[in-house]
């Protein structure tokens, strides 16, 4: 397992995104906003988005938050320097838009699913979402997806969240004890006659996981004042525990915030820890 990546800033955001066929009251900006609900549309089952971040900036990620591109979908990521992408510095290919996972348990016993897609009916309850990580950091100024879904049933493609940019890798990876957890804070109330009533919302996801030992210069830098001076709990962030296993993605990477902040702790010398907790934003 790879240590976990962490992102900061947000290229698209401050960048220039355009696509072809989008719905007019749904448009591509609507991308660059961090309520998933705000949800970015296009009347085709093609697109072709483009960003421009305006100079050459460093990338190690890229994802498209919460779509409803189908499990036969596919997407290509691109970054260059050259606006028409005569030359790319990287490209990923057609790849299948919904990462593969390991499923052995969840469908009933004597069918089992190895190296396939999650089930379906589990699949409901996670922000679908497409992940792009660099093997080693690239300087682009454009960013292209090509994203092609013939079967899809909605007939149109969507998204709510783009989001490209550097991530903090710190050199020690969180100590055990990482903690993952769906929420519920469905309203559960009991009548005077004993009967239970349940107003039900949306289930999220959260983690919490502890950096220790991390060098005085790394984590005052990384953290202090990029994750806690420029994030805060305010700002959007994407937490990725496992970056080399794809089969994690889906339900191990949160798009959040982070739920309070949390000091640096001096443990040894000139070594400091901090907890995170990381709430999913739905």
């Amino acid at each position: 397992m790879s240590n976990i990546l962490i992102s900061s800033v947000n290229y698209v955001d401050t960048g220039t995104a355009t696509v072809d066929n989008a719905v007019s009251t749904l448009p591509i900006t609507n991308l660059q906003d961090r309520q998933l609900v705000k949800i970015w549309r296009n009347s085709q089952k093609t697109a072709v988005i483009n960003v421009d971040f305006g100079a050459a900036k460093i990338i190690d990620f890229a994802a498209l938050v919460k779509h409803n591109i189908s499990q036969t979908g596919t997407i290509r990521w691109r970054f260059s320097n050259a606006s028409n992408f005569s030359t790319t510095v990287y490209d990923s290919g057609v790849v299948k838009a919904w990462a593969r996972v390991e499923e052995f348990g969840t469908l009933p016993w004597g069918v089992f699913s190895w190296g396939g897609f999650i089930n379906p009916s589990i699949a409901v309850n996670y922000a679908i979402s497409s992940f792009n990580i660099q093997a080693s950091a690239v300087a682009a100024r454009y960013m292209r997806i090509d994203i092609s879904d013939n079967d899809n049933t909605d007939n149109y493609l969507q998204a709510g969240r783009l989001i490209a940019g550097p991530a903090y890798q710190p050199s020690i990876n969180y100590s055990n004890g990482v903690q993952f957890e769906f929420m519920d804070d469905s309203r559960i109330t009991k009548s005077r006659g004993g009967q239970t009533f349940i107003d039900e919302v949306e289930r999220y996801r959260r983690i919490r996981f502890e950096l220790v030992n991390i060098p005085q210069a790394e984590i005052f830098d990384n953290v202090f004042n990029n994750l806690d001076r420029l994030r805060g709990t305010s700002q959007d962030i994407l937490v990725i525990p496992q970056p080399n296993d794809s089969t994690t993605w889906l339900t191990q990477n949160i798009y959040g915030r982070v739920t309070r902040t949390s000091p640096l702790t001096n443990t040894a010398l000139n070594f400091y820890s901090k907890f995170i907790e990381v709430e999913e934003l739905i």
